[in-house]
């Protein structure tokens, strides 16, 4: 609900103007003064501006002018809550009068949009509608943007939501901040009940009217997801953490979202039927339009359901939750004996991905990408926001705990059977990719057919690394056939690779996103010692369902080639790094390859990566230490000792010198352990190479008494520093002590 001191719009222009006149300042003094006079007013820090146009108008911001940047935290460079809903541009600027404009025409839609919600909540929609009426701006589908009018609501929202408003001025704050600040979002959320297929199913009104009612719907779903994803190319932290407000304001929709899910997939299955005739047609084949209409309701709903997840831990376990009404009816073709309704997420999305590929439709195909997509959110975790201050973080936000759901949801879906059905479908789309070369992408543009299936490709690799958490969905993965299908997936994406420029790499999404995709699972599924010693050293073995060519040659060439690509570089060095753990055989065969090259490139390329340089780490360091473990024992004949201890000396200089040489050292110590999430891995690395390392320990003592060289460090585990002092008091040593420690250990 709107705040009693939420200052409107009118009133800060009215001020930007009065001062600008009163006090003989320019626009941006002006601009300056009056959001210093409103902080000020409403007991809020104030902002210091230099060039507010530029900063306000989404032009390119001045070196001090870093207010919404996303590299720029600082409390004193960021738009106060409290006016994030202005446009704070000069109203007498040509871009500032677009921007109200737009404003003006965005919340005027959204009035509109209240006068079609009932007080309880229900929605009148117009019986019929024209298009080529005189009033169509004043009707309900002209709102939400269904026909061709000049502003219509949805394309304003999509716009703004976006931050590509028609002068390519402005900054999505505004509207979501209108959004958060007034009841809109739960207009928008009413709009879900524009249809119940679990009580009035489809197909028994006019086709028209079915036809109004389905454009309603999939228009507003789009609507809220481009209100609810976050958008990296234009939200500032601002923007991403009222998006995240707004999901978790959507929870409670989320239970009409699994109940349409639920319907349409009942009404698809009914339109598939022979005897399917709508009350408008004549002849069977007239259920085909909405067919397609149903589909694409059905993408848009299970599109919604992953930009509502997607960083939100109370969405996830809303959504897995939500109870059916009724028991969906399985497919045809699918053997199971029906889902079950008291985990309606689990239930809707096993059915998606039970939906057969009836004449190659491109729908289907669509609706199991977006089912694939939701299933890898629903299990994943990447909810990092602090528990007590989210606003609608489901049990999170209840009990301060952070507690992910990802092991549970991957769980309830394995047990679902979503493994089988995953398993079956990369068969499937891998053949069809192979057998016409469609992975490969033209200049000018896709092939539609090639990319849906590389979409759907990733998408479903994607989804058996999120359900690949423990060693028995493994080995079941692996019985079904999942090793030459992931094997085969990462062939098809580099060989894609060769057949392009590598000068162009960044703009060959498609093979990109496949590798990607490929070397995720591959790194989950080398968490079980034989499936990795397969996978590294190949198996020819026909009667083993794990039996695979070795696929370091494939990996080192996408290494190579994506080389600029982090995601790519830190599935390849955390696989390197699986299957190098507990098996001599295989850290062999990767330090004869040119992992160690590859691997020392990546981490200099991506110097900032903590997630690269913690993977890459633990492949240095699983490699070494295990070749020097597997050596032999020092416990040998009197008459051969010296030679075998200087062969065994040689052995491990020899191995350490591999990486050493390649500057190793220099990368862990300056760049890996630079950073606090890949410090430790840096520390065993350096120590199994046999490098000089320490660790220092800062403590209250140590920042009034300097360490001195003779102390040791204490080590995780050990004994309780009887000294310690839980209570926090304030020292006047501090900085001699941390200058003590620096000057004692290096900078």
């Amino acid at each position: 609900m709107a705040s009693s001191t939420l200052i409107s719009q009118e009133l800060f222009d009215e001020t930007v103007i009065e001062n600008e006149e009163c006090f003989d300042l320019s626009p941006d003094e002006a601009l300056a003064e009056t959001i210093d006079q409103f902080c000020q007013q409403l007991g809020v820090v104030s902002t210091n501006y230099t060039n507010t146009n530029d900063i306000v108008s989404g032009s390119e911001p001045s070196p001090r002018s870093v207010v919404g940047d996303n590299n720029n935290t600082d409390a004193d460079t960021v738009v106060p809550k409290e006016l994030s809903h202005l446009i704070l541009s000069h109203p007498n600027s040509s871009d500032g009068k677009q921007e109200r404009k737009n404003r003006s025409t965005f919340q005027d839609a959204l009035t509109k949009l209240d006068c079609f919600v009932n007080a309880d909540g229900t929605v009148s929609t117009p019986t019929h509608y024209n298009p080529e009426a005189p009033n169509c701006e004043n009707s309900l589908r002209a709102l939400l943007g269904v026909t061709d009018i000049t502003q219509p609501m949805n394309k304003v929202a999509l716009q703004c939501a976006y931050g590509d408003s028609p002068h390519e001025q402005g900054s999505p704050l505004p509207y979501l901040a209108i959004f958060q600040r007034t009841s809109s979002i739960y207009t928008l959320m009413s709009f879900l009940s524009v249809i119940d297929p679990m009580k009035q199913p489809l197909f028994q009104l006019t086709k028209e009217e079915d036809d109004n009612r389905l454009k309603i719907l999939t228009t507003t779903l789009q609507t809220l997801s481009s209100i609810l994803s976050s958008k990296s190319k234009y939200d500032n932290v601002q923007c991403v953490a009222l998006r995240d407000e707004l999901r978790d304001l959507f929870i409670p929709a989320l239970g009409r979202v699994v109940n349409l899910i639920g319907g349409i997939i009942k009404s698809i299955l009914e339109v598939y039927t022979e005897d399917f005739t709508h009350p408008d047609d004549d002849h069977p084949e007239g259920g085909f339009d909405i067919r397609e209409e149903l589909s694409d309701a059905l993408c848009c709903l299970l599109s919604l359901g992953v930009d509502t997840t997607r960083g939100c831990e109370g969405g996830k376990v809303a959504f897995v939750q939500s109870t059916l009404p009724v028991e969906l009816k399985p497919n045809t073709n699918n053997k199971s004996n029906g889902t079950s309704t008291k985990r309606g997420g689990v239930a809707v999305i096993i059915s998606c991905l039970s939906m057969t590929e009836e004449d190659n439709e491109p729908d289907n195909t669509r609706v199991l990408t977006e089912a694939c997509l939701l299933l890898a959110s629903l299990c994943r975790y990447d909810d990092f926001r602090d528990p007590s201050t989210s606003g609608g973080g489901g049990a999170m936000a209840a009990t301060g705990v952070s507690t992910s759901s990802a092991h549970d949801h991957a769980m309830e879906f394995h047990r679902a059977g979503a493994s089988s059905l995953l398993v079956k479908i990369a068969r499937d789309v891998l053949l069809k990719m192979e057998s016409s070369c469609s992975i490969e992408v033209e200049e000018e543009g896709e092939n539609e057919e090639s990319a849906a299936n590389e979409r759907l490709a990733a998408a479903v690799l994607t989804a058996l690394r999120v359900l690949a958490i423990n060693d028995d969905i493994i080995q079941n993965m692996v019985a079904l056939g999942a090793l030459p299908i992931v094997t085969k997936a990462l062939e098809l994406g580099v060989v894609a690779s060769d057949t392009k420029n590598t000068a162009q790499e960044s703009k060959d999404v498609a093979p990109k996103r496949l590798v990607a995709a490929s070397l995720g699972l591959l790194r989950n599924l080398c968490g079980n010692d034989e499936i990795k010693t397969n996978l590294c050293l190949g198996s020819t073995d026909q009667n083993s369902k794990s039996a695979t060519p070795s696929i370091l040659p494939h990996l080192l060439h996408a290494m190579k080639v994506y080389s600029s690509t982090a995601v790519i570089q830190e599935h390849a060095c955390g696989t390197l790094a699986a299957m190098a753990l507990r098996r001599p055989a295989n850290a062999r065969a990767i330090l004869d390859a040119e992992v160690p090259r590859l691997v020392l490139l990546a981490m200099k390329k991506h110097d900032m990566n903590v997630n690269v340089q913690r993977q890459g780490a633990l492949a240095i360091r699983n490699i070494v230490s295990r070749l020097l473990r597997d050596l032999p024992d020092e416990d040998v004949s009197t008459e051969s000792k010296t030679t075998t201890e200087t062969t065994i000396g040689d052995e491990r200089s020899s191995i350490r010198d591999v990486f050493l040489e390649l500057g190793a050292e220099d990368v862990l110590r300056n760049i890996t352990g630079r950073h606090q999430g890949s410090v430790d891995e840096a520390y065993a690395a350096l120590r199994d190479l046999g490098c000089k390392v320490s660790l220092v320990k800062f403590n209250s003592d140590d920042m009034q008494q300097p360490q001195t060289s003779s102390s040791a460090p204490m080590m995780f585990g050990g004994k309780h520093n009887s000294n310690f002092r839980p209570v926090y008091e304030e020292s006047n040593g501090l900085e001699e002590g941390v200058d003590s420690a620096v000057s004692q250990f290096g900078a």
